[in-house]
């Protein structure tokens, strides 16, 4: 017989890392124009690698508003396995699973041979928090899974 709980789960808001973004948005477009207007002989290769810079700058702000749009997705906890967004985890693929915060906590499973957090194994529950991680706990015991109360590192 399998047991399995089901949960609901959403990616972190990103609300750090959109406001770092539009910082960096800020002072890498005014060091351009500044740097534009200020000078006769302006070196072409500085000017591609700052409108380059630019871009990829909001390429990451328009990625992370639409990871914190996206719908909620199942997080599976049976007697053998997690099943993060259709992607089962054995607990031998598991290196350690973080819990960060206390209110809304952010949860990341990190797997074997990884340091950081991959993008699809960081989320937050967003229904029975408590009851969530009450069961992830009990299952990370349960299969010697190390689970740690630390700061989850993660891509963006």
């Amino acid at each position: 017989m399998k047991i399995e709980r089901i949960f609901k789960a959403k990616y972190p808001s990103g609300i750090f890392t959109m406001v770092f973004m539009l910082i960096l948005i800020g002072t890498n477009s005014r060091l351009y124009l500044v740097e534009r207007t200020n000078r006769d002989n302006f070196d072409v290769f500085m000017s591609y690698f700052g409108i380059f810079l630019l871009v990829c700058f909001f390429a990451i702000l328009i990625f992370t508003i639409i990871r914190m749009f996206m719908k909620p997705f199942i997080m599976q906890i049976s007697r053998e396995s997690l099943k993060v967004k259709n992607r089962e985890l054995k607990p031998s693929d598991i290196k350690e699973i973080r819990v960060h915060g206390y209110f809304r906590p952010l949860i990341g499973i990190i797997p074997v041979g990884k340091r950081i957090t991959p993008m699809d194994f960081c989320f937050r529950f967003i229904e029975q928090e408590d009851a969530a991680i009450q069961e992830l706990t009990e299952w990370a015991s349960k299969h010697q899974v190390k689970l740690s109360h630390k700061q989850v590192k993660k891509w963006l």
